[in-house]
């Protein structure tokens, strides 16, 4: 979608839910009413449910809270001894992942950095599926941080951001909320988010990490559509408001809490409390890697992050992440 000035305009008049009839809009973006009809159509055209009724104007099914950064940079700074060094927010973009990597390149960042957007274009997750992003339904976030340690230190860095999220959640009251070896935020079994790090290294030494984390927020029917798995999102898990932006400063806050520990103390202090979250501990699973299939009883995470799989017989086996799938047995 490209998103002009007048577009994101037209986007917060509408972004509360309320009717607005076409000459109110009109008049507030300085436009004709024809122009208003065709810039409505390009927005339904992008994924945004619309509902219009004669004589009362046209209104979002589904409300959306804008990405403020002036209402998310007091939560995080609130700890003055916070790590984020620069906090971007942008409209649309193809993946925030992505451009982190490419700013990184140009050596147009500092560690500590956060990108935020309304929209991805080419949002991904892990094993390269895409991951649906559509506008102002969602919180699509990135962090970028350096390390000098080696990469195998990192490998249970994706763990403890899992943890850092449900930190996020459970302070702001929530509940009922876990997580999947190695990437998914889960709430009662559905998908609620997911997390997708990717490290590079640098000519310097050490290694630089790009951590993806994606929330579902508050998706329309016509997104959700597109979604391939049972999947769920903060409003109707937890069937109450809950500010986005205040959950997306939540989630940055204790995310760097992890990134700056991180580098001193690794997965060890997040073991117990991923073991505890882990809803599928104790469960029987497959693993499944190409055309290869291995059941077993998923038993928590090792001291690196590999997955502990009891295997009939009662060895317990060690996966590590990468290509490989982790479903619940008969699915």
């Amino acid at each position: 979608m490209e998103l002009t000035a007048t577009h994101k305009l037209l986007i917060e008049q509408l972004a509360d839910g309320s009717f607005i009839s076409g000459q109110q809009l009109a008049a507030e973006l300085g436009v004709s009413r024809t122009s208003i009809w065709n810039y409505l159509k390009t927005l339904e055209a992008a994924g945004f449910e619309l509902h219009a009724v004669k004589g009362k104007g046209t209104r979002l099914k589904v409300p959306i809270e804008l990405l403020d950064k002036e209402k998310i940079t007091p939560i995080v700074y609130a700890n003055k001894q916070s790590p984020l060094k620069q906090l971007t927010i942008l409209d649309v973009c193809p993946s925030t992942n992505a451009l982190l990597a490419q700013q990184h390149a140009l050596r147009a960042l500092k560690n500590g950095s956060v990108c935020m957007a309304e929209m991805q274009t080419s949002g991904r997750g892990r094993l390269g599926k895409t991951w649906v992003s559509p506008y102002g339904q969602n919180i699509y976030l990135s962090f970028l941080w350096n390390f000098k340690s080696g990469i195998a230190a990192l490998s249970g860095l994706s763990l403890a951001c899992g943890v850092a999220v449900c930190n996020a959640l459970e302070g702001l009251g929530m509940s009922g909320h876990g997580l999947k070896w190695p990437n998914d935020i889960l709430w009662q079994g559905k998908k609620l988010g997911g997390i997708l790090v990717e490290i590079q290294g640098e000519s310097q030494g050490g290694y630089t990490a790009i951590i993806g984390i994606g929330i579902n927020y508050h998706m329309n029917s016509q997104a959700s559509n597109e979604i391939d798995q049972p999947w769920t999102d903060v409003n109707q898990a937890y069937g109450r408001a809950m500010g986005r932006n205040t959950l997306a400063a939540r989630l940055i806050e204790q995310v760097l809490n992890v990134l700056d520990s991180y580098e001193d103390n690794g997965l060890s202090p997040y073991i117990e409390q991923w073991n505890r979250l882990d809803s599928y501990r104790g469960k029987s699973v497959q693993i499944i890697s190409g055309q290869s299939r291995q059941q077993g009883i998923a038993s928590g995470i090792s001291d690196v992050g590999e997955l502990l799989l009891t295997i009939p017989g009662g060895e317990t086996q060690r996966i590590m992440s990468g290509e490989v799938s982790l479903r619940l047995e008969g699915n």
